[in-house]
């Protein structure tokens, strides 16, 4: 069985045991007008964090306290040592990312980071 894609987003072991997903800003500008349609919103790292919090509270509570963010302005970052968890959220990111419609509903139940 062949796991999903989460393209852009890219999953790596940072040291033994810890895990980030990441999404850079070379990818925002193909969604930014998604982000820009709800006031306040770029399509930054800090509104990606946003999205990822959202996903977790409406469609994948169980994922509740498995994994941190640490975006930056050109950045989203989620880390830690749930490798099964983080690669769930990237599915579920990188359905967003190609997906105007579920990412417009993610972002406008998100919470400005």
């Amino acid at each position: 069985m062949t796991s999903p894609s989460i393209e852009p987003l890219q999953l790596f072991e940072t040291s033994p045991g810890n895990w980030s997903l990441m999404l850079t800003d070379q990818h925002f500008g193909k969604v930014a007008a998604v982000f820009e349609q709800v006031e306040g919103f770029e399509g930054s790292g800090y509104d990606w964090a946003s999205v990822a919090h959202a996903v977790v509270g409406r469609d994948a509570q169980h994922l509740d306290g498995r994994f941190g963010t640490d975006p930056e302005a050109g950045m989203f970052v989620a880390y830690g040592s749930d490798n099964e968890a983080l690669g769930e959220l990237g599915v579920l990111l990188a359905k967003a990312y190609s997906d105007a419609e579920y990412l417009g509903g993610l972002v406008a139940i998100s919470e400005l980071d």
